[in-house]
């Protein structure tokens, strides 16, 4: 035998049987479990409004009582760990917290707070929604006490209902969020420049006002290329400077706490009557819905936190600036509603003419520091 083959053959043969015995082992059985994981992640969060300023309305008379019932606190979202509680409590903004408006001097006035379920204490709960239950409401009820006294002491009082929501075991918890009331009227100091409060809106958001005219500005100073009327406020010249200049001047956190809002433009049939208002402006003129961040206020956004028939009133809130408001006047191409200091009331200004600006937007004031201004 040639023996350079036989040692071909051996180690092929040996090299056959390492295979084997190597292929033999991947196949080994192995004892117990393996397991993976699987991942699913729920985010905690929740969302939650408060009803609009409360007003008890005027002149009641000593030793009355004043109803506002029906204001709802509703839970919009509750995604919370298991076993706890979405808690809403609320307070006053008197003494001790106290349910109290006060005249800015000594005169306080008590108010009882009431829910579904009876008599809510100061820092009370209204609200324990459970982890699982995603919306929930409850209807608050204001009563107000005037004074004890033989006659009403005179003076515009104010004071603000606190909500503050917190998770954690049931009625109590961390604080986490707290939501402000104000009323039409109250001022406000946001990152140093003055505002007033026309209207509060949901979850910590409040049109406001400057307190102050930036300066005079025309209305629209010549005929539009639209052929649209010249007091048309859409595309105007006090329109587009507001929205684009003056809030573009703005620091970036304003700008990112003020909301976009839809604003329509009213017409009045006769210049003097904030009761007169249209839905048409001259001649048949339509107005569209538009999107603003900053725009003129209206006649109505104003007459809510001023009397529009006080002259007196009116002049106080004026600061001796007269102000354009975003409206028309029914019976004239050329003229907008104007609040003037010296007539106290509502009266037209023609478009052309320079009038106090006060520029009214939107803003969410949990993302700007803020205090009212007593």
């Amino acid at each position: 035998m040639n023996l350079t083959k036989t040692k071909k053959v051996v180690a092929a043969g040996l090299s056959a049987l390492m295979m084997m015995t190597s292929t033999t082992s991947v196949f080994a059985a192995e004892s117990g479990d393996k397991s993976t994981t699987l991942n699913y992640q729920v985010s905690s969060s929740y969302d939650w409004i408060i009803h609009s300023s409360i007003d008890f309305g005027a002149d009641a008379g000593a030793g009355k009582t004043v109803d506002r019932t029906g204001n709802q606190v509703k839970v919009l979202k509750n995604v919370i760990p298991e076993g706890k509680y979405l808690n809403i409590s609320v307070k006053g903004s008197g003494a001790n917290d106290a349910f109290t408006v006060d005249n800015g001097g000594s005169e306080v006035l008590n108010y009882d707070v009431s829910d579904d379920n009876g008599a809510v204490g100061v820092n009370g709960n209204v609200l324990s929604v459970p982890a699982g239950t995603n919306t929930a409401t409850q209807n608050m009820n204001f009563k107000l006490s005037t004074t004890k006294k033989s006659a009403e002491v005179a003076g515009q009082y104010n004071g603000r209902v606190i909500y503050n929501a917190s998770v954690g075991d049931k009625n109590g918890g961390t604080t986490s969020g707290t939501v402000e009331s104000f009323s039409a009227g109250d001022t406000l100091d946001i990152e140093g420049t003055k505002y007033v409060v026309l209207e509060q809106k949901e979850n910590n958001q409040a049109l406001v006002m400057t307190t102050s005219s930036i300066g005079s500005k025309v209305f629209q100073s010549k005929a539009r290329t639209d052929k649209q009327n010249m007091s048309t406020y859409e595309g105007s010249e006090i329109d587009n400077y507001l929205e684009n200049e003056w809030y573009n001047n703005l620091s970036s956190t304003m700008k990112v706490a003020i909301q976009t809002k839809n604003i329509k433009q009213a017409s009045y049939a006769t210049a003097t009557d904030p009761d007169s208002k249209q839905g048409t402006g001259y001649n048949g003129q339509v107005y569209n819905t538009i999107s603003r961040h900053v725009f003129l206020p209206s006649v109505s956004e104003i007459g809510n936190a001023v009397d529009l028939k006080n002259s007196d009133k009116v002049i106080v809130f004026l600061n001796g600036a007269d102000i354009w408001t975003r409206d028309s006047y029914q019976g004239n191409a050329y003229t907008a509603e104007a609040l003037p200091t010296y007539h106290g009331r509502l009266l037209n200004s023609g478009v052309d003419s320079p009038v106090g600006v006060r520029p009214a937007f939107v803003i969410d004031l949990s993302q700007v520091n803020h205090s009212v201004v007593k």
